[in-house]
């Protein structure tokens, strides 16, 4: 049975929220990205500002330059939760098995439900125009026989558009596409695999499909099987639903650049709560943390470490990962981002303790704080992130 993939997403997720909430936004350059400081980048833009130059990732201060008429909003948590729920709501009613991409996009895996729904692309654009009927948001819709052709097919539309990828015409619909337009080449750790493609004038997905594995090998080590199979469309990876997914992470963008070491520790603090959450509401437990610090000067450095016993509370991990921070950090110069990752994930075991060897007063500390997580957890879900968070988070 061939699979079928719809990836559905709302473009510039933000700015269409935005857009929804004020519409005197809706025909002016305005971009989205913190207002702590000048040197802030921007995280999305309208189609005014693409059009009067900007780009995404350029600072706020360069920005204004550009286009002095740039109306520039901060980032909204709350407004995005609240409008990703209601796009689920839609999401479900087609799709048994779906995987959060980003913020306002998702992959549903539609196989085995022809004779509930119809085609896979019929239940795309009912997707889409249940979303723009009920939440007035205009959405794409890429449909494809695996996750990667669904998402890149969605990534050459505009809103409203449907682009339905036939199975067997991966290659041929991959071919002329630029080797960027591979959402797996957009992660920092394959920088250097983009510079080695562009120094032999590989600019075209038809070019490296055909490449022999072989000569790829020699430029490109073990990316090069992976990114030939990407080339010709190729790809085994199945759709992940939140309570399967292999493993969980937490980007910390500092912006400005940071390198204070409260103000570091309290954000990893802050994503790690926010993991544990997530752990806790699949009935799930982490076996193995990472931790990956980028510094300003692009440098990358990442450290692992097991968790015994496997656990989902933050008074448990809380220390891994002030120990992995202390690893990772060598060097005095400023953070960019850093990312905290979960992974050995199982599900929880109901089993408690018989005999626990622990001092009388560890014990009760421990369920303290795990009580105080799980209050935190129900403030969060009722009031919001900013509701409540660690002090020396900033």
């Amino acid at each position: 049975m061939d699979r079928q993939i719809v990836c559905f997403g709302i473009p510039a997720f933000e700015v269409a929220l935005a857009r929804l909430q004020d519409p005197s936004l809706s025909s002016r350059p305005f971009a989205i990205a913190p207002l702590t400081t000048s040197r802030a980048l921007l995280r999305e833009i309208s189609t005014e500002a693409e059009q009067e130059g900007l780009v995404v990732g350029m600072s706020v201060e360069q920005a204004r330059r550009v286009c002095p008429s740039l109306h520039v909003l901060s980032p909204n948590p709350s407004r995005i939760r609240t409008a990703e729920e209601s796009l689920l709501q839609v999401v479900k009613r087609y799709a048994p098995v779906w995987e959060p991409v980003q913020a306002g996009s998702f992959v549903m895996d539609l196989t085995g439900t022809g004779r509930l729904f119809g085609p896979a692309h019929d239940v795309a654009a009912k997707v889409q125009h249940d979303v723009l009927t009920q939440y007035r948001l205009d959405g794409v819709a890429g449909v494809g026989s695996n996750k990667l052709v669904a998402q890149t097919a969605a990534t050459l539309i505009q809103p409203s558009e449907l682009y339905d990828v036939r199975p067997g015409s991966e290659p041929m619909f991959m071919a002329p596409l630029a080797v960027r337009a591979l959402p797996g080449l957009q992660r920092p750790c394959m920088r250097h695999v983009l510079l080695r493609l562009d120094d032999l004038n590989l600019d075209t997905l038809g070019d490296v499909a055909e490449s022999p594995v072989d000569a790829l090998e020699v430029a490109l080590g073990d990316y090069a099987g992976q990114l030939s199979r990407w080339a010709q469309g190729i790809d085994s990876v199945p759709v992940w639903s939140p309570a399967s997914q292999p493993s969980l992470d937490e980007t910390v963008l500092l912006d400005p650049d940071a390198i204070d070491d409260p103000l570091l520790t309290g954000r990893l603090l802050d994503a790690l709560q926010r993991l544990c959450r997530t752990l806790r509401s699949q009935r799930r437990v982490c076996g193995r943390l990472s931790l990956m610090i980028r510094y300003s000067d692009h440098l990358e450095v990442t450290k692992h470490e097991r968790v015994i016993p496997e656990t989902c509370w933050e008074c448990d991990l809380s220390s891994v990962v002030m120990s992995l921070f202390q690893k990772c950090m060598r060097r005095r110069i400023r953070l960019r981002a850093m990312t905290l990752s979960m992974a050995g994930l199982a599900g929880y075991a109901e089993q408690g303790v018989l005999f626990d060897a622990r001092p009388l007063e560890e014990q009760r500390k421990q369920d303290r704080a795990k009580k105080l997580a799980v209050a935190l957890d129900t403030l969060h879900a009722r009031f919001g992130e900013q509701s409540i968070r660690y002090g020396r988070s900033g």
